[in-house]
């Protein structure tokens, strides 16, 4: 799941080509179906950002990937559409934190 964030780190792959494309990229299903998110524990959450859960800090890990123009996602409820509001709305991470983010899923 990391490689297209970790290629786009690295100035390489699908992401940093259509960005220099002028291409939008819209990520789909940014939490691979709740699959993503149970991987993410409030510690790795902290680590993203302090404060966020689970899901906003999957969220906004995808949204501050380079070359991601848009994150589309679905919501069982307005609640969670606020959730996610939220969580893009944040400023987005540095390279060098979703550097450190990829290497700790990498080892999980």
């Amino acid at each position: 799941m990391m490689d297209p964030i970790t290629q786009a780190l690295h100035g390489h792959g699908p992401l940093p080509g259509a960005e220099a494309a002028g291409l939008e990229v819209m990520a789909s299903a940014p939490l691979h179906g709740g699959d993503l998110v149970a991987m993410v524990g409030k510690d790795l959450a902290g680590l993203i950002r302090p404060g966020l859960t689970p899901a906003q800090a999957c969220l906004l890990a995808t949204a501050s990937c380079p070359g991601v123009t848009r994150v589309l996602l679905s919501a069982s409820g307005a609640p969670h559409w606020r959730e996610a509001a939220e969580a893009v709305a944040q400023p987005p991470l540095e390279a060098t934190r979703l550097r450190e983010i990829s290497g700790v899923l990498a080892s999980v």
